[in-house]
């Protein structure tokens, strides 16, 4: 893929995981899609961090970050292709589940596979 079209699979891709809507996600993401997140349920989650599989997976995360995550903010927002990855950063802010505040700095990896996203790797640091 061009650099161009890299970028307009990564704004795709935006617009469907705002929006939650599982069919832009099918769109954008691969059959076999997973997400390894910034963080681990327990054990069995290292090192790579709890995992969500397929669109449905996403979609079920983001409903949880809906009902749970108030006041979230993002903010500085960069993204550039590289090689066969779109590699994505930006803060984002906000009130967690027990309404304690966030402030993260994230690097998302998305790996690129026969025109679609196969993957996003999360990378979250503690700004604050």
């Amino acid at each position: 893929m061009t650099d161009e079209e890299m970028m307009d699979l990564v704004a795709r891709f935006r617009d469907a995981f705002r929006s939650a809507d599982p069919a832009k996600l099918s769109q954008v993401l691969t059959d076999d899609f997973e997400w390894h997140q910034h963080f681990a349920d327990g054990p069995g989650d290292r090192p790579t961090g709890r995992i969500a599989y397929g669109v449905e997976g996403m979609v079920e995360v983001l409903e949880w970050r809906k009902k749970n995550w108030k006041k979230q903010r993002i903010a500085d927002l960069v993204e550039r292709p590289a090689g066969d990855v779109i590699l994505q950063m930006f803060t984002t802010q906000g009130l967690d589940e027990n309404d304690e505040p966030f402030h993260w700095n994230v690097v998302d990896v998305y790996p690129v596979r026969d025109g679609k996203i196969a993957k996003k790797d999360t990378y979250w640091k503690q700004a604050k």
